[in-house]
């Protein structure tokens, strides 16, 4: 595999297991996936709900933000989401220039899409979504949860700080760590490729190239473009947590393979330095990027657990076997 792919399918891994299960039979009978269209800043765009029929009232609106890729993820909305009781009413915006069905195999993402792949794009676009889609916008002050995975729990974060409407945040597969320390951890580490064939002083190198070509669409690192990096790595992500006086939930693998568990415990370490901001961590023992260890798909769990945690119960998560 050529290291330029690695990051992009490391960081992927919580989604292409999402796509592999997500075909069988949706374990909830009136639970129904839908794909609309909508324009957002004029430029057309497509995003999923996902809902059950039986249950017309009482459901807790929630608006998931995916990873990094330009893989379809809208239709992978059930996977996350089979174990969560009924009612359901889910929401997912695509991202700009993904193609119905993209898979976001290496070298498949467009021209277009790569010049809209960045961090202050995406949070623009979440945003507009939340005034713009009829339900979200008829929403009242903090009554959306807003659930990132991977990437997206950068720009969860960003958007909570940035709308009334958002009234929970969960992320999971994602820190509080700048992205260009968590590489530099795992060259630390010994862990390819950022060690090999890459390491700290070739890190150190790279991002003083990025920083410097801050725009560039003709220069990649690791499957992206110059201009996705610039507006990712040196983000630091506390400033945005620090913002919020909502309840916030982060959800990490111990053995995750492209986000160091040290990111995640830095989370949960500034949290413990402001105990009157209600916060939970849960670090699953074992388990990947995608929540996953063996057979067990803590993503399920994880996303099952919000339920019981948007009513503050404190038995929330007790049953997914994470590790205190």
């Amino acid at each position: 595999m050529p290291v330029t792919t690695l990051q992009s399918m490391g960081r992927n891994a919580l989604f292409a297991a999402a796509a592999f299960f997500s075909l069988g039979t949706p374990a909830h009978a009136g639970r129904v996936l839908e794909e609309h269209t909508i324009a957002i800043d004029g430029q057309p765009g497509r995003y999923f709900r996902l809902h059950d029929t039986e249950a017309k009232q009482g459901a807790q609106v929630i608006v998931v933000v995916s990873g990094s890729g330009c893989a379809q993820f809208g239709s992978r909305l059930p996977y996350f989401f089979e174990k969560y009781p009924a009612p359901v009413d889910v929401y997912h915006l695509e991202k700009p220039h993904v193609g119905k069905g993209a898979t976001g195999q290496p070298g498949t993402c467009s021209p277009q899409y790569e010049q809209a792949d960045n961090l202050q794009r995406r949070v623009r676009d979440t945003l507009a979504f939340l005034d713009r889609q009829p339900v979200l916008a008829a929403a009242g002050p903090r009554s959306i949860a807003l659930v990132g995975f991977s990437e997206g729990g950068r720009i969860a974060p960003v958007v909570a700080g940035r709308s009334g409407k958002a009234g929970w945040l969960a992320v999971a597969g994602s820190g509080g760590m700048r992205q260009s320390d968590e590489f530099l951890v795992f060259a630390d580490r010994g862990v390819a490729p950022y060690a090999d064939p890459y390491s700290r002083a070739l890190l150190e190198k790279q991002f003083a190239d990025i920083a410097a070509h801050p725009a560039a669409l003709d220069k990649s690192f690791l499957g992206h473009p110059y201009a996705y990096w610039s507006s990712h790595l040196f983000n630091d992500p506390l400033p945005d947590f620090a913002r919020l006086d909502i309840p916030v939930v982060a959800a990490m693998g111990e053995k995750d393979e492209s986000v160091p568990i040290e990111s995640g415990r830095a989370l949960r370490d500034f949290y413990a330095r402001h105990p009157h901001k209600p916060f939970r961590f849960i670090e699953y023992e074992g388990a990947s990027h995608g929540l996953q260890r063996g057979d067990r798909r803590h993503v399920q769990d994880f996303v099952a657990g919000l339920t019981r945690w948007f009513r503050n119960d404190p038995r929330a998560f007790d049953e997914t076997q994470a590790r205190p």
